[in-house]
């Protein structure tokens, strides 16, 4: 772990300092969390489970060693593959376009993400899995730590990262207990998590982010919305029901806005995508020719409605960027 995350770090549970000791990270407390190859796992046992990646971190912490020296992060794979583990979870992590092409893909989707050039700003990355976003960020100019609770996930971004040869941190963690002091971050982003959160859930988090966000800094976090063209049909499928487990939690745009708003303060909506969820115009060249008219329609109508914003109330993706006012609100 590098200093600046060991100096960041703190209990999810009490927001206390940690200190490591013997492949453990301990607060006064009593709380314990172990360190394996090299990447803590801050996770809440005794919380609702939002996923099931949290009880198999949880089982595979019970059975593996702990060890902070287990490798080394200048490591760098110089071949040309793509991990395994990326192979396996293409279709988790960026949508049911990429069911033809799962475990055949010939390079990383690396996305485009929409933020300003940075300079070495501090980017929290949430639910950041294999490191897809955080590669982005850390491309764009930014100093990425991502967070995810599944231990295979921020181990495979690990080496992602080192392969191409970016830096950046993980942790494995809940969005909902964020193990990292108040005012750490210049900039949150979050792509494909909290639709799949119930929105209890998802504000919950959403406090924590105020938390741990400097203020008058930005987080940018995409949202399904319900009144999209492809997420409507889906939710009518679905019976309009509010959705449990894993499954999309639909929000309307003014539910959106109205919830960013209280508890961020000033919140801009803007279209990601048309007729999906997660369609990504960098990754046209590993789809099969019936996505690419797909990809490229979203991308359109996503131009057209910068020019048109009522187009955005129909976005089946968009962001919410938002400026954190906390201490505002506080008054």
């Amino acid at each position: 772990m590098d200093n600046w995350l060991l100096n960041h770090l703190v209990c999810p549970r009490d927001k206390s300092s940690l200190e490591l000791q013997n492949g453990h990270l301990r607060c006064s407390g009593g709380h314990s969390y172990p360190v394996i190859e090299g990447c803590p796992v801050m996770l809440v046992e005794e919380a609702e489970s939002t996923h099931g990646y949290i009880q198999k971190t949880l089982e595979q912490v019970s059975s593996k060693s702990t060890d902070t020296d287990s490798y080394s992060e200048t490591t760098v794979v110089e071949d040309d593959t793509v991990d395994e583990f990326v192979q396996k979870e293409i279709v988790y992590t960026s949508g049911n376009l990429y069911k033809t092409v799962e475990g055949e893909i010939f390079r990383y989707p690396i996305p485009e993400i929409r933020l300003p050039a940075g300079n070495g700003e501090r980017l929290l990355d949430i639910g950041c899995n294999w490191g897809r976003w955080s590669v982005a960020a850390g491309q764009r100019g930014y100093r990425p730590v991502g967070i995810d609770p599944s231990l295979d996930a921020v181990l495979a971004a690990g080496r992602v990262t080192r392969q191409l040869r970016v830096e950046a941190s993980f942790v494995v963690g809940d969005a909902r207990f964020l193990p990292f002091r108040e005012d750490s971050f210049d900039v949150v982003f979050s792509y494909g998590v909290f639709q799949h959160f119930s929105k209890q859930n998802t504000r919950i988090s959403l406090e924590e982010i105020a938390r741990v966000l400097k203020p008058g800094m930005k987080t940018y976090l995409q949202m399904p919305n319900r009144y999209g063209i492809r997420q409507y049909y889906q939710h009518w499928k679905r019976g309009f029901t509010e959705g449990e487990g894993f499954e999309i939690r639909y929000w309307t745009p003014s539910e959106l806005l109205e919830t960013f708003r209280d508890q961020f303060g000033r919140t801009e909506m803007s279209a990601d995508g048309y007729f999906g969820l997660g369609i990504q115009k960098r990754d046209v060249d590993l789809l099969p020719l019936k996505y690419k008219a797909v990809v490229y329609a979203s991308e359109a109508v996503r131009k057209a409605s910068k020019m048109i914003p009522p187009l955005i109330k129909v976005a089946d993706s968009v962001y919410l960027e938002s400026i954190n006012q906390k201490h505002d609100l506080d008054k």
